[in-house]
């Protein structure tokens, strides 16, 4: 089998895609098996060459330059009317497209992943660009291609509400998080970290892109009703900036507790770990996640979640989180200090926190995506995908 990565939709600056993508195919160069050719599309990407390359010699490398092909319009008609030659030239039994775009045309049958119906359902929340482009993909991802890979449920149901008629065979795959998370690091690296990012504890974190998905500024608002009750609270906002951020920046300037809110960037691994170890609470107010990593990865390292009871979210958390109403500021503040109050409720939740992301990991993200790839590239299984898809039993996992 010939399976083709197309890793050039992934940014250097790993967020939740990128991240996925990442341990996907980390873990996957382990499963490779004699007379398995895999290949990994990629565009200068530094990272995964040093951790990858030479690992397996039946890992290969092809790669585009990223001088040309960071500009989308670029890497879409690299996507469009190369990549297609690429597959035949290679003859390539499997692509796999990471995030959302592939190509309409190709030799080689198509994975796709979608990670969120964001594009669909708040159009609102993209930049014009993306939301004219986008959803094309995915009307044609779900109508056209061979296989799709959802995060959780709630993106699938979403995908055959929004685009019925689909025939792909559908598979929900969870995502993992990283076993790292789980080992506390010990308190001169947590005491660097919030030295090094200016951090005051105790602290109410938020960790995402500055977004307007993700309801910042109503965190803000409610962490000004906290802070009022609770002088000397910090919240702790890590994540670079997305795009329409102004209103978050507008929020924090204007907010009678400024001098108590962190702006801290993006971070990096070892960072979010020290912060997760030492945040009291992980407040993801987000409007809408496919899945909800920080969600996950929160729960690994044993902080306290506050997230929304919409879409993935309460589907990742189980009973383990404080789940919310995203659009009550009121709501998002009182479920803060509730636990903020109850030092019992905050261990509690701690532990079942812990529990409960230990039920998630990159091995058998990366074991269910090959056994698709297998089923995929029979053609033998190919005639059987209509009759299969809206069924799902035997690939779908509940969350």
């Amino acid at each position: 089998m010939k399976i083709l990565i197309d890793f050039t939709q992934i940014p250097i600056v790993r967020t939740g895609a990128g991240v996925y993508s990442e341990n996907l195919v980390r873990e996957l160069v382990q499963l490779i098996r004699p007379g398995d050719v895999l290949f990994l599309l990629i565009q200068d990407d530094e990272v995964v060459l040093r951790e990858i390359g030479g690992v397996h010699p039946n890992i290969q490398f092809v790669s585009i330059p990223s001088k040309y092909f960071r500009k989308r319009a670029l890497l879409f008609a690299f996507e469009q009317l190369i990549l297609p030659g690429l597959l035949l030239r290679k003859r390539i039994d499997v692509l796999h497209s990471l995030h959302y775009t592939h190509p309409f045309i190709s030799p080689s049958r198509r994975v796709v992943t979608i990670h969120d119906l964001t594009f669909l359902l708040y159009p609102e929340l993209h930049t014009l660009g993306r939301r004219l482009v986008m959803p094309l993909f995915i009307r044609n991802a779900v109508r056209n291609v061979e296989a799709l890979i959802f995060v959780s449920n709630s993106a699938r149901e979403d995908a055959n509400r929004l685009v019925p008629g689909g025939k792909a065979l559908e598979s929900v795959i969870p995502l993992g998080v990283n076993r790292s998370l789980f080992e506390a690091p010990d308190c001169d690296e947590i005491q660097n970290v919030l030295q090094k990012l200016n951090i005051e504890r105790p602290f109410l974190l938020f960790i995402g892109t500055i977004e307007p998905r993700k309801n910042i500024v109503r965190l803000v608002q409610a962490f000004e009703m906290v802070a009022d009750k609770q002088p000397g609270i910090v919240l702790v906002l890590a994540g670079k900036l997305g795009w329409d951020y102004a209103e978050v920046l507008d929020a924090v300037e204007n907010s009678r507790h400024r001098n108590c809110i962190r702006l801290v960037g993006f971070i990096t691994d070892a960072e979010k770990k020290a912060l997760l170890n030492s945040c009291e609470i992980l407040v993801y107010p987000s409007l809408y996640e496919g899945f909800g990593l920080p969600v996950l990865e929160a729960m690994a390292a044993g902080a306290p979640v506050i997230t929304s009871n919409l879409s993935s979210m309460p589907e990742v958390a189980g009973d383990t989180a404080t789940l919310v109403d995203p659009l009550s500021v009121k709501h998002i503040a009182e479920a803060a200090q509730s636990i903020l109050d109850n030092s019992e409720k905050a261990l509690k939740m701690r532990i079942l926190g812990r529990q409960r992301a230990a039920e998630f990991n990159w091995e058998s993200v990366a074991v269910r995506t090959y056994d698709l790839y297998r089923k995929v590239a029979d053609h033998r299984q190919r005639a059987s995908f209509p009759s299969q898809d809206k069924q799902g039993d035997a690939e779908e996992t509940a969350l």
